[in-house]
């Protein structure tokens, strides 16, 4: 699957999200060669910024990758603010 980075940005721009990119994006603006197939980010965890950050994705449905299908994941801001790490598809 190829990962669409610029509308990743655009949908998190357009939502006023508080975050930065990291993990091989990063490098790869700041000139690595480093291949990757998702992108990572790192967001503000103030209830205003969680608050954007999951209206901006839940259309996408995020689900957690890897995770058997029909596993029950509501992605919201209780979910969030009761995590710290998650890897999610959409």
């Amino acid at each position: 699957m190829i990962v669409d980075i610029p509308a990743i940005v655009r949908v998190l721009g357009d939502a006023a999200v508080d975050y930065i990119v990291v993990g091989a994006v990063a490098a790869n603006i700041h000139g690595s060669a480093r291949t990757t197939l998702d992108i990572d980010v790192v967001y503000s965890r103030t209830a205003a910024n969680v608050e954007r950050h999951t209206a901006a994705l839940s259309p996408y449905q995020p689900y957690l990758r890897g995770a058997p299908p029909g596993l029950p994941f509501t992605f919201d801001p209780a979910t969030v603010n009761r995590g710290l790490n998650f890897t999610l598809t959409t």
